[in-house]
């Protein structure tokens, strides 16, 4: 095969904070807790080479810590098929773009090239799901007062692209930050209160090992608003707030792999005769990579119901031929071939005749037992009593979930009776769990068995749209893939892989980061959403699976990123059909993010009607009664009631109170204004040591009272 070189992960994730001091490295597996790392952004390891984890989410000045997104570079050729991390003095073999001679050279070093940038206050306002599939020609913009495509365009927070190298000391790091990237056009908001912005982060080039890797870290957590007089700042909405800027971000991470010539098609090349060096060249990296910048996870350990990662699969799965045993064209026999992803009508074609398989079957403990299990870890954010529901786990009264009744497929010679019981187990579970078309029901269709037990159905959080009666959708559900995985899993077709001689399933190195990293990614809801929003569940922004379709650098002009459709005049318009631009991710979240963040915590869903999330019967003496549902949203990014550990007597076990995470800080426009600054003082969620299985299994840390 020939050479292939692709960084991992495909899409990273950065997180602001406001210390200027450490940071922490991204979590690479889904579910656990950031790693550990010097101020050069190399990752801490014990004596057997093992990377550590954080203990700590805040500086010795209770600032929070920032989260860096790490990149490697991988080589996939005959070698190394499932990919290998390039070292530096590794031999490579590369074909050249200019003269198409196979050069073979040892690597000195890789060269990445950043641009992040903010489009928040230029883009159109967000409305629920209104611009999923393109804006309405009278879809409102934000900021829509300023007018003029030059104007506007300064409402693009854009400090241009930067490039750094660990082979000359004085380019290992670079600055997002005003004044900071000579010749080029910058654009940075003017005063804001209560805190300006000058700069969206920076990045650095480190070697470790002989591992050359990037390090990006996101800006500071600021946002502010230009507007000024009695009154201001002041919010109003959760997600459109005009004059407002933030310093969340997104953009694209490219590279070049620098190497010394040794061979030229199999000929040895001697040192130059005058200088008596060797011959250099570099090749760009094939597959490029994004990253996202994002608001602090505060419980990372407690995995969402729906992960970007299960997002993204998902798409993978039913667009892009990921995987066609899964999801592919019948018969499926081996004898089928994923088409050609750059030919359009192929794809298309696979597309209309693609179907599920009957006849895969999940792995229990890899595609099953996470979907049963992240809902127990939702009673260490939240108070389920509280509102009634229970622990999500009941089946009844008496009924607990039974992990290992649950993991055993059918085989031969079972008894009848057990058969029988495991399946009613799993079928009970299923039906449980919200299907295409049942986003906008409370409850799912009762089991005729037991007519009078009409039990909520799964995920119990809210949807998409709870909002607006435009294309409404209450309540959260699973992926497709998810759910197709638990209809085999019901059906008795899985398999139970730690009860079998199965070879290693694990993802090969570079997937295994491009999904760990986005397994602790907010998949859904997406109103907006998390770290982003429903853009990333549209096939149409990848170039392969995982992999976000940019526009090459090449064509872009620093001071001149698109602006939407409607401005008249601008230099350019957002087109996805050529790829992503800086800031094309994050630009439908809310403005500013602690504005959303704050909000979504619960919400009083209509059930009355099922098409219709806002009524007002009283205009017309309908005489229904009205029927509202609290209804959390993503608890394990914004939490809910949360365990604080008490003072008690020296030598005395420890002892918890269950205590509102966000406690003095109210679901309001004021609340809203106030967590611009409260983000900081909130505390982190971890897995408590004293007790991990306990009833404080998760405790809070790190609160700080006094900068809330």
């Amino acid at each position: 095969m020939a050479t292939i070189f692709k960084i991992h992960p495909a899409i990273g994730i950065a997180r602001v904070g406001d210390s200027t001091s450490n940071f922490y490295l991204s979590p690479e597996k889904t579910g656990a807790l950031p790693i550990a790392c010097d101020q050069d952004g190399n990752a801490i390891v014990d004596k057997d080479g093992n990377e550590q984890t954080i203990s700590s989410f805040k500086d010795r000045q209770q600032r929070v810590l920032r989260q860096a997104a790490r990149f490697r570079v991988y080589t996939y050729d005959d070698a190394h098929p499932a990919g290998q991390e390039i070292k530096i003095g590794d031999q490579i073999e590369v074909v050249s773009q200019q003269s198409g001679q196979v050069q073979t050279g040892t690597v000195t070093d890789i060269q990445w090239t950043v641009y992040l940038a903010n489009k928040k206050a230029s883009w159109y306002e967000f409305q629920q799901l209104d611009g999923e599939h393109g804006y309405a020609p009278d879809h409102p913009l934000r900021n829509a007062d300023i007018t003029g495509a030059d104007a506007r365009q300064r409402l693009i927070i854009d400090p241009g692209p930067q490039t750094v190298s660990h082979a000359k000391p004085q380019a290992r790091t670079a600055q997002f930050a005003a004044g900071q990237n000579p010749g080029v056009a910058q654009s940075f908001p003017p005063p804001l209160t209560p805190f300006s912005i000058s700069t969206l982060g920076e990045l650095k080039a480190t070697a470790h090992n002989g591992y050359n890797r990037l390090i990006v870290l996101g800006g500071h957590g600021c946002s502010g608003s230009m507007k000024t007089g009695f009154g201001e700042p002041h919010i109003a909405t959760y997600a459109n707030n005009d004059g407002w800027f933030d310093d969340i971000a997104d953009g694209p991470v490219t590279a070049q792999i620098s190497f010394e010539i040794l061979k030229i098609n199999g000929n040895d090349v001697p040192p130059d005769v005058t200088t008596g060096k060797v011959p250099t060249s570099s090749v760009p990296v094939d597959a490029s990579a994004w990253v996202i910048v994002g608001y602090p996870r505060y419980a990372p350990q407690i995995v969402d119901i729906i992960t970007m990662d299960d997002l993204v699969y998902d798409v993978a799965i039913r667009y892009q031929a990921y995987n066609i045993n899964i999801y592919g064209v019948p018969p499926f026999d081996g004898s089928q071939s994923p088409p050609d992803r750059h030919d359009l009508d192929a794809v298309q074609l696979w597309r209309e005749n693609a179907t599920w398989n009957p006849n895969y079957y999940p792995y229990f403990w890899r595609d099953i037992w996470p979907i049963l299990e992240r809902p127990n870890q939702y009673q260490w954010v939240l108070d389920f009593q509280a509102f009634g529901a229970g622990d999500p786990h009941s089946t009844g009264p008496g009924r607990p979930l039974d992990q290992t009744a649950l993991s055993i497929p059918p085989f031969h010679d079972e008894k009848c009776e057990d058969r029988q019981t495991r399946w009613g187990m799993r079928q009970f579970v299923y039906r449980m769990f919200r299907k295409p078309g049942q986003e906008n029901l409370l409850a799912v269709p009762p089991d005729p068995s037991h007519p009078k037990y009409q039990p909520h159905a799964m995920p119990y959080l809210c949807g998409d749209n709870p909002l607006s009666n435009v294309a409404a959708s209450k309540f959260l559900r699973l992926t497709d893939t998810q759910l197709f995985f638990l209809r085999q899993w019901a059906d008795g077709k899985f398999i139970n892989e730690k009860n079998e001689s199965l070879p290693d399933q694990a993802d090969p190195p570079g997937v295994a980061l491009d999904r760990g990293v986005l397994g602790n990614v907010l998949g859904g809801a997406f109103c907006p959403g998390a770290e982003a929003c429903w853009i990333m569940r549209n096939p149409a922004i990848y170039a392969e699976p995982y992999r976000i379709k940019g526009t090459a650098l090449s064509n872009l002009t620093t001071g001149s990123l698109s602006q939407p459709a409607i401005v008249t005049g601008a230099d350019d318009t957002s087109d996805m059909a050529t790829g992503l631009e800086p800031g094309d991710i994050t630009k439908y979240s809310g403005l500013p993010w602690q504005a959303d963040f704050n909000e979504c915590s619960t919400q009083d869903i209509d059930i009355t009607y099922e098409q219709w999330n806002t009524i007002y019967p009283s205009s017309v003496g309908d005489p229904v009664k009205q029927v509202p549902n609290t209804t959390y949203w993503w608890p394990s990014h914004r939490p809910m009631g949360v365990n604080q550990q008490i003072p008690t007597p020296p030598g005395s076990p420890p002892q918890y109170t269950l205590m509102e995470w966000s406690q003095g800080i109210p679901q309001s426009n004021a609340g809203d204004l106030k967590m611009v600054t409260a983000w900081k003082g909130l505390g982190f969620i971890i897995n408590n040591a004293a007790d991990p299985n306990g009833p404080a299994a998760y405790i809070q840390i790190e609160r700080n009272d006094a900068n809330l």
